[in-house]
C-alpha cells in the first residue's frame, strides 16, 4: 500500500475535505477487510538530462482515501473504539472485538502494522493518453455517477428497522416492489418539499422518510417522557443507528402500528368523503398521530363511526394551517398544542368533568413534591404553583386524581408555556 501515498495530485483536484471522522472509518474499514473503491492514477515518465527516466504517479480518482491513509500512517489520529456515539456502526457490530481501537499506527503491534502495511488496495494506471483532457474528462466521469440518496443508505442499514419501515411506507427497486401496509403515507401533500431524499424510481422514498420521521417522533416521545425530537436527515440517520436490533414484537413497535391504524381509518374516511385523493400537510399527519399516540394511553379511549367522521372532517378543513419547517421540534411542538385546542372535544375520549385539582388535592401534590416544581425543580410557595394532569393530560382523558397529577409552577404548566408564535 505504501508505495501509493506518494502520488501527486493535479491542480484540477480538490483540496482535503474529509473529516477526521471520515478518516477514522476508512482506516477501520482496511482493518475489517472491508472493499475500498479503487484509485485512478495517471503514469507519467520524464526524462533527465543524464538519460535516466523518473516515474511519477498522478491522482485522478482517490485523493482524500490517499490522505486519510497517508494521515494514519504520520500519527496523525487514532482510531475510533466501536463504542464511541461519534462512530455510526451497527449496534450488532458494537461488541465485537476491535483490537485496533483508540489506537494510532504507532501504538498497534508488530502483527497490526505489518497487517496494514501489507493490506491491498485495488488501482487503476493511465498511461500514455492521447491527449490530456482525455484525464479530465475520465475524472468528471468518475465523479457524475448517481449518488445514493440519504433515504437509500439507510434502508441499506443493517438491523430490522429498515425492513420494517419498508413494510409500512413500501419500497421499489428494481424487480423489487413491496406494496405499503398503510397508504396514508401518500396522502402527504410534498409541494415544495423537494431535497436529496427525492428517487425518480422509486415512489415510496419519500413515504419511508415520513415514516422514519413518524417513528422518531413517537419513539422520542416515548423515550424522552414526552419530549418532541427534531427530524432532520442526521436525526433520522441516527435512529436507524440506535434502533438496529429493535424487537419487532415489542412494546414501541406495537404502540407505532396501532397509532398507524387508526391514521389510516380516518384517512380512508377521507377518501368517502372527497372523490379525489386529499392532500394533508406533514404537520397534520404529524399531529393526527401524535392525537392517537396521546389518546391511547387512555384505556376508555374508544373511536365509534361518529368519531371518526368528525375527526376526518377537522383533519381537512377545520385543522390550523401548517407552520415553520417541519423538521422543527418547537414548531411541531407548537403546532400540535395549537391542533389540540382546535380539535372538537371528546372525539373517542371521555373527559374527567372535573377540569382542575381542589385545593385539598393541590396540597398533596404539594407534599409529595418536597415544595418544588415536578418540572423545573425550583422550590415556590404554594400559591405560585398548580396541579397538573400527569401523565395523562386531562385533553387526553386523564383523571382529575391525585394519582394522575403533579405540582408544578405556572411558568412550566401548558397554560405558561410560550405560544404559536413564538416558533415562527
Amino acid at each position: 500500500m505504501g508505495k501509493w501515498l506518494h502520488a501527486s495530485h493535479p491542480e484540477y483536484q480538490r483540496g482535503e475535505a474529509w473529516s477526521l471522522q471520515q478518516k477514522q472509518a476508512l482506516v477501520d474499514s482496511l482493518f475489517r477487510h472491508y472493499p475500498i473503491p479503487p484509485l485512478f492514477l495517471e503514469r507519467k515518465l520524464s526524462t533527465g538530462l543524464g538519460g535516466g527516466v523518473t516515474e511519477k504517479f498522478e491522482v485522478i480518482d482517490g485523493q482524500q482515501r490517499l490522505l486519510a491513509i497517508s494521515e494514519f500512517f504520520a500519527d496523525n489520529f487514532a482510531l475510533l473504539a466501536p463504542t464511541d456515539k461519534k462512530f455510526k456502526l451497527p449496534v450488532s457490530l458494537r461488541s465485537q472485538p476491535a483490537k485496533w481501537a483508540e489506537k494510532r499506527y504507532s501504538s498497534l503491534d508488530t502483527e497490526q502494522q505489518r497487517g496494514l502495511d501489507i493490506t491491498e488496495v485495488d488501482v487503476y494506471l493511465v498511461s500514455e493518453v492521447d491527449h490530456p483532457d482525455e484525464v479530465r474528462d475520465l475524472f468528471i466521469r468518475l465523479q457524475s455517477g448517481t449518488a445514493l440518496t440519504r433515504q437509500q443508505i439507510r434502508d441499506a442499514w443493517p438491523g430490522n428497522l429498515g425492513p420494517f419501515v419498508e413494510s409500512l411506507a413500501g419500497k421499489r427497486a428494481g424487480k423489487v416492489h413491496k406494496h405499503p401496509r398503510f397508504e396514508f403515507f401518500q396522502l402527504v401533500d410534498g409541494r415544495g418539499m423537494k431535497g436529496d431524499d427525492d428517487d425518480m424510481t422509486d415512489p415510496y422514498a419519500k413515504h419511508r422518510q415520513t415514516c422514519a420521521q413518524l417513528l422518531r417522533i413517537l419513539f422520542g416521545r416515548v423515550t424522552g417522557s414526552g419530549y418532541f425530537p427534531t427530524i432532520t436527515a442526521a436525526d433520522l440517520d441516527g435512529l436507524y443507528h440506535e434502533y438496529t436490533d429493535i424487537d419487532l414484537q415489542g412494546d414501541m413497535i406495537k404502540m407505532a402500528v396501532e397509532v398507524f391504524e387508526h391514521v389510516e381509518e380516518v384517512f380512508n374516511q377521507i377518501g368517502r368523503i372527497y372523490v379525489r385523493k386529499y392532500k394533508v400537510h406533514k404537520q397534520g399527519i404529524f399531529a393526527l398521530c401524535l392525537f392517537f399516540q396521546d389518546a391511547l394511553r387512555n384505556q376508555q379511549f374508544k373511536m365509534d363511526r361518529n368519531s371518526v367522521v368528525e375527526l376526518a372532517k377537522y383533519v381537512t378543513v377545520g385543522a390550523p394551517k401548517a407552520v415553520g419547517k417541519s423538521s422543527s421540534a418547537s414548531n411541531n411542538n407548537a403546532y400540535y398544542d395549537l391542533w389540540r385546542e382546535h380539535l372538537p372535544e371528546n372525539i373517542g375520549i371521555k373527559l374527567d368533568p372535573k377540569r382542575t385539582f381542589d385545593d385539598k388535592q393541590k396540597l398533596a401534590l404539594y407534599v409529595a413534591a418536597d415544595e418544588k416544581c415536578a418540572i423545573c425543580g425550583d422550590e415556590i410557595p404554594i400559591e405560585d404553583g398548580e396541579g397538573d394532569h400527569y401523565p395523562i393530560p386531562h385533553r387526553d382523558g386523564g383523571p382529575t386524581t391525585i394519582d394522575n397529577g403533579r405540582f408544578v409552577c405556572k411558568t412550566c404548566h401548558p397554560r405558561g408555556r410560550p405560544k404559536l408564535d413564538q416558533f415562527a
